[in-house]
């Protein structure tokens, strides 16, 4: 048995399931000396360890920005030993459940953009629309919108209305309309196909985002979304919610209602991280738009507020 192979089966037995005690180099390399002896030099085990880390099929995660390795969970094992994270309809989980996690994941996107002046849409759940807890392949989770008229404190009633004309006159779209797919964990086994799903769903909208509900500990992980990430110009971003505390939040409709310091208190529970940022694509996809919308009951309502948002802005009078 080589190496590699022996690593493989003894490391689920040393390394800790939770990433914050993860293991530093070193005192890895000692436990494994316990059971393998002095046969390997420690460059070759540092080396192995890191091979193995980039391997979603390996039991050795090393934790991303940070120093240290813990044990990669499968899928399977991920439900057995933290009840809650997302692995499919075969989880065990009642579909309600899954289903009130992403509800309420749904309602904090909501407010986290409501507070950097952006209009959200939720499309997953609205109108028609079932709620999917794993999104679908031709429908965002969320629209966001930037309508470019949050007022300034010199001329609150002029300046962003005048602009917003302006920009019509000047054939510049009016507002910016980003798609964003929602993601209550992932796993470097399954990163590709939900960043592919991600990368469809939103594909029509000037930006795409990808948003992982989870903390991401991974660096194997991390690197892989930041790689997919530029290369096809999709943002990856991560709340950093853990999911038990996820299950001890209110339900979606009071985190919607919640005053703005008991949303904070919510907001202190995150890590928030930014993988990549999205890159701007030059204009809407406007035939897979108007497909979408003579499918979606979701997408007709959603365009159908803006543009009484937009006009109603427009055809308000400008106070001299």
């Amino acid at each position: 048995m080589n190496l590699r192979e022996q690593l493989r089966t003894i490391l689920p037995e040393i390394l800790p399931r939770d990433p914050a005690e993860a293991i530093k180099g070193t005192e890895l390399i000692r436990l494994v000396r316990l059971r393998l002896g002095d046969d390997y030099s420690d460059g070759t085990l540092r080396y192995h360890f890191s091979i193995l880390s980039y391997d979603p099929t390996s039991p050795i995660a090393k934790v991303d920005q940070g120093q240290g390795y813990y044990l990669r969970l499968k899928r399977g094992q991920e439900v057995a030993q933290a009840p809650g994270l997302w692995a499919g309809r075969d989880d065990g989980l009642p579909e309600d459940a899954v289903a009130a996690r992403m509800s309420r994941a749904l309602a904090i996107y909501e407010r986290l953009a409501a507070q950097r002046g952006l209009l959200a849409f939720c499309l997953n759940g609205a109108q028609g629309c079932a709620l999917e807890p794993r999104g679908y392949w031709e429908l965002p989770d969320l629209v966001v919108a930037d309508v470019g008229w949050e007022a300034s404190p010199e001329d609150p009633e002029r300046s962003d209305r005048a602009l917003l004309r302006l920009r019509r006159q000047l054939g510049v779209p009016e507002c910016a309309l980003g798609a964003v797919q929602l993601k209550l964990t992932l796993n470097l086994e399954s990163a590709t196909a939900e960043f592919f799903q991600a990368l469809s769903a939103t594909r029509w909208a000037l930006s795409g985002e990808l948003v992982v509900v989870e903390p991401l500990n991974d660096e194997a992980l991390v690197e892989a979304l930041r790689s997919l990430g530029h290369q096809f110009g999709i943002g990856v971003s991560v709340l950093g919610l853990p999911q038990e505390k996820m299950d001890e939040l209110p339900a979606a409709r009071e985190l919607m209602a919640m005053g703005v310091e008991a949303f904070e208190k919510v907001q202190e529970l995150m890590r928030p991280q930014r993988i990549t940022v999205a890159a701007p694509r030059p204009r809407l996809d406007w035939p897979v738009l108007s497909a979408l919308r003579k499918k979606h009951e979701a997408v007709e309502g959603m365009l159908q507020a803006l543009a009484l948002q937009v006009d109603s802005q427009l055809t308000r009078p400008i106070l001299a």
